[in-house]
């Protein structure tokens, strides 16, 4: 349905506060190098945005940096794999001018945006429990009442007054949720400059949901608003970083949801991870993951997984805080990160690009904590069909690879929409993620956020983990990066950190390299996302599996494979291909490949018989 009536979203959505963050070039370069056997200077662990902003900082500053990375891409918990003419975005995806770190890096390299159409849907509706709703005529009191105080220079693109009621109500809703947010953060750039939020740091999602005493019908609408961003449990799930985020925002709706879903990298994130590599130009090692770091007093070593050794005057662990407790400090980490790092913040979520086939309006979708999407946008739509994407807080609650199940949880909103195609990634599973994008969990940021920050002798820390901004967002891992690398340099020059620097920037370097992905036809969708099967032969991701009918389970000599897989010895037949896919980790225990399976025979048969097929 469309409204005849079409007014502008601002009319009805005021602007509390309208300073945005400013953008700012970080840091001068200086002048070092590595020692004389030939080590460098640096190693950096992890190849996301904070280790790949820190390694490009400092090499500016003339310092040797070698950085591993475990998996065989950079990017770390953003993934871009191109599919067909687009690309989607299967972790961090969307930036905006409030990220003032990473607003700096796309003016800087001159990357090209593009919108998502979500930022401005035409339909806003959500499930109640009961039934699915839209705002309507009852619904129209606050949007009137809005409209008497709209301004006559009002120039906002224009909606269906249907809409504009729909993001009335949120806007009351989230504003209640979020009262405290500009008292407790004034400087939401610089938490610890006071210490307001750590009595709301007490308190959960859950928590604030319940002492709000809402209709079930509008608690459904706020739930599926906040599922998207807090991406986990809403009873463990803190309510300060809820309050950061909106205060990050300028306390306003249309900014918040401008800058958490609007914007994207036109040619993908890799695109902006590849500028920052060819500038910096550090010794790049994939398939690297890390599992010992020792200290003496003038140096670091850093043991991988393989048996490698690499010295350095100090080092920077870029790492998610979920994974720190799976490498070996010597000595030993601050007790606060370890627990930190085993207690695991709360983002755990699923995304999923979902294609669909028949009339895709642009709408927003928003349901409860407890079903399986909480929130489903639109990223293209129209009358032959369009993607959709989808937001829930618990992978339990449904199989994101498959597409009866995805197409179940769409119906409920679109019910002609016939799913032909799930693109997701679990980063749940991942070993070298362990989880989505951060959300401290309520009582976190109070006990872990300062002690997460601190180096511990020549081993430093980055992250968007432990930012003070964005702190989940790639803003956040840039602002980290930037403020380790200067650290770091400081430290290797003897200044005390802080100090400003003075020599010229290093030239920039040759392209980086691009991880290769490929894309098979609907039964192989789930698989393309990290394997390519392309006569090549060349691995993404995951091996390339043309041919893999009758080969020997991890036989390509040129990929990484896990000891548990390689220790299976089997070869690869219908028979054993049906049981792996069904449940890898329960096939090949240890196995480090993320993904959770495939729960339905007959999806498992459409896979098998088109690796078959192109043997």
């Amino acid at each position: 349905m469309s409204d005849p009536i079409r007014a502008s979203r601002r009319t009805f959505l005021k602007v509390v506060g309208c300073a945005l963050g400013s953008a700012s070039l970080p840091l001068t370069a200086g002048s070092a190098r590595g020692d004389e056997a030939g080590n460098p200077d640096v190693i950096v662990i992890g190849g996301g945005f904070a280790g790949v902003t820190a390694a490009r900082e400092l090499r500016h500053q003339g310092l040797r940096v070698l950085l591993l990375e475990a998996r065989n891409r950079l990017g770390g918990r953003t993934f871009a794999v191109p599919v067909g003419d687009g690309i989607f975005e299967l972790g961090g995806t969307w930036v905006h001018s409030t990220q003032p770190h990473v607003w700096a890096e796309v003016n800087r390299y001159g990357l090209p945006l593009v919108e998502t159409p979500d930022a401005l849907p035409d339909r806003i509706l959500w499930w109640n429990g009961e039934k699915v709703r839209e705002a309507g005529l009852l619904d129209m009191v606050p949007l009137a009442r809005a409209a008497l105080c709209a301004s006559a220079d009002d120039v906002t693109p224009e909606l269906p007054v249907s809409a504009l009621a729909g993001f009335t109500l949120l806007d009351g809703l989230m504003s209640e949720f979020h009262a405290e947010a500009g008292a407790a953060f004034p400087r939401p750039f610089d938490p610890f400059w006071s210490d307001t939020w750590r009595d709301l740091d007490r308190f959960s999602i859950r928590d604030r949901l319940d002492a709000m005493d809402l209709s079930s019908d509008r608690r459904a609408l706020l739930e599926g608003a906040l599922g998207a961003s807090a991406h986990g449990d809403f009873a463990e799930a803190g309510l300060a970083d809820m309050l950061r985020w909106w205060a990050l925002s300028g306390n306003d709706l249309q900014r918040y949801s401008d800058s958490v879903a609007r914007y994207r990298l036109r040619d993908g994130t890799t695109s902006l991870i590849d500028a920052i590599v060819a500038d910096g130009r550090p010794d790049v090692r994939h398939q690297s993951p890390v599992a010992r770091v020792s200290q003496a007093a003038d140096h670091v070593e850093v043991t991988t997984e393989g048996g490698e050794t690499f010295r350095a005057r100090a080092a920077i662990a870029a790492l998610p805080m979920n994974v720190l407790a799976n490498i070996e400090f010597s000595p030993a980490l601050d007790p606060e990160k370890l627990a930190a790092s085993k207690e695991r913040h709360a983002g755990a979520g699923v995304k999923a690009y979902v294609r669909v086939r028949g009339n895709v309006p642009n709408l927003l979708a928003l349901a409860p904590e407890t079903e399986a999407f909480t929130t489903i946008m639109t990223a293209h739509g129209g009358k032959d069909g369009g993607v959709l994407i989808a937001f829930g807080t618990n992978p339990k609650r449904i199989d994101v690879h498959s597409k009866a199940a995805v197409q179940a949880a769409v119906r409920r909103f679109l019910p002609d929409a016939e799913v032909t195609d799930v693109f997701a990634y679990d980063w749940h599973l991942d070993p070298y993620s362990l989880g989505t994008w951060c959300i401290f969990r309520k009582g976190q940021m109070t006990r872990y956020l300062a002690a997460l920050r601190k180096p511990e002798g020549l081993v430093h820390f980055a992250g968007g983990d432990i930012a003070l901004g964005w702190r989940g967002f790639i803003d956040g891992a840039i602002e980290s990066g930037i403020r380790v690398a200067r650290d770091v340099s400081d430290h290797l020059a003897g200044r005390t950190p802080g100090q400003a620097h003075a020599a010229p920037l290093a030239a920039a370097g040759a392209a980086a390299h691009a991880p290769a992905t490929a894309t098979g036809d609907t039964a192989f969708g789930a698989c393309a996302v990290c394997h390519p099967h392309d006569e090549s032969g060349r691995s993404g991701v995951g091996p390339n599996l043309h041919g893999v009918v009758g080969r020997k389970a991890a036989s390509d000599p040129s990929f990484a494979y896990s000891d548990a897989l390689r220790s299976r010895g089997v070869e690869w037949t219908e028979q054993e291909l049906d049981a792996f896919l069904a449940d890898p980790r329960a096939y090949a225990p240890g196995t480090t490949m993320p993904f959770a399976g495939l729960t339905d025979p007959a999806e498992r048969a459409a896979v098998i018989r088109f690796l078959t097929r192109g043997k």
